[in-house]
């Protein structure tokens, strides 16, 4: 299975990386966002998205189009895990994290796993049942049973979906998942 995983991972992610190379004014991901409009039309939410790479769907322009929420990202710690913290300004409050990934600075405060009110996961590849692949290291499905109250979904470009993922009984499904 892991052998399946790999391959599967690395077919998606040489499809994304073309697909990401066609579109350099980010038009799908300002399609996405705004399939993503009705979930954030309430007053104030905490919204937990991540800085993405750069094959990724780009969540970081919702911070100016919905000023009102919250929005807190990721910080990856040992042992798999993640905590978020609130972000207020890219520039000032993120750094370069693991791999170069952008992560909240030090300074930011953290965020308690319940107070998350609805939570856009990153993947590698989905399917239309809700299954879903990341990179391997099992951060989100160690996070995700810590905020049951949380909405998730993901987003995910066409590329990114695919008909069957191998999936393990730790491997936890997304049921919402916007595409196009």
């Amino acid at each position: 299975m892991i052998h399946a995983k790999k391959a599967l991972r690395r077919e998606v992610l040489q499809r994304l990386k073309a697909a990401a190379a066609a579109d350099p004014a980010q038009l799908r991901s300002a399609a996405l966002r705004k399939q993503l409009a009705p979930y954030l039309q309430q007053k104030e939410l905490c919204v937990a998205i991540y800085a993405p790479l750069e094959h990724e769907v780009n969540l970081l322009p919702l911070m100016q189009e919905y000023p009102q929420h919250r929005f807190v990202f990721p910080l990856c710690l040992p042992g798999h895990k993640l905590r978020f913290h609130e972000v207020r300004d890219i520039a000032a409050d993120m750094q370069p994290g693991a791999m170069n990934i952008p992560e909240p600075a030090p300074h930011t405060p953290a965020v308690a796993p319940q107070d998350i009110d609805l939570l856009i996961v990153p993947g590698v590849a989905f399917t239309h049942r809700g299954d879903r692949m990341g990179y391997g290291g099992g951060f989100y499905d160690r996070f995700l049973p810590l905020c049951p109250q949380a909405q998730v979904m993901a987003l995910a470009f066409a590329e990114q979906m695919v008909e069957f993922i191998p999936t393990e009984p730790h491997d936890l499904r997304i049921e919402n998942i916007i595409t196009c």
